[in-house]
């Protein structure tokens, strides 16, 4: 199992204040947890795909904060006792997937639009992951969860966009290029 941003203490001492919608929290967080889910998928096989590109490295290292990331937010979900609907992660862990085999405009092989067009789904997911975490930020006094570990995890959605978008500006370089034509 993947470790989480949190111990097992602070996990332990979560629970839902008496000012807090648990039905409404539960819902919002199984809403991330299926993007997350997705999402970490996409990130782990961009990585895979581009490691000897330029910004492979970087792809590898986020695609493990966020398998990280993505086992706090569960951790916190199974802490606080909240419902998820596990058969939402397996439809968009599946549609993830089928949505990677959409045309690229070549009959064989990727072409040079799919990691600019990657790199926009993924900055975006990692926004909103971010933005998630503002949430449990928030409400950390009212969950008994520190608010300092999603304070970090704000900041490191941050650097994962900014990461992200220096990715995005050498895969565009490069996409939407014609190939240069040599004289016989």
């Amino acid at each position: 199992m993947t470790t989480t941003y949190l111990s097992d203490a602070e996990l332990s001492a979560a629970e839902i204040g008496p000012d807090v919608d648990g039905d409404l929290l539960g819902i919002y967080l199984g809403d991330h947890l299926t993007g997350a889910t997705a999402g970490s998928s996409r990130i782990s096989d961009m990585a895979e795909r581009h490691a000897d590109e330029p910004y492979g490295p970087d792809l590898a290292r986020i695609a493990g904060e966020v398998e990280r990331e993505c086992a706090t937010l569960e951790a916190v979900i199974r802490a606080l006792d909240l419902s998820t609907h596990p058969v939402r992660r397996v439809v968009a862990k599946v549609g993830e997937r089928v949505g990677s085999l959409k045309p690229n405009g070549r009959l064989i092989g990727e072409s040079p639009m799919t990691p600019v067009l990657e790199l926009d789904l993924v900055r975006a997911a990692v926004n909103g992951k971010g933005a998630g975490w503002e949430v449990l930020q928030h409400y950390a006094d009212d969950l008994g969860l520190p608010k300092a570990v999603f304070t970090r995890l704000i900041e490191q959605s941050d650097e994962q966009s900014e990461t992200l978008a220096r990715a995005h500006a050498v895969a565009t370089d490069l996409a939407f290029r014609k190939p240069t034509q040599t004289k016989d």
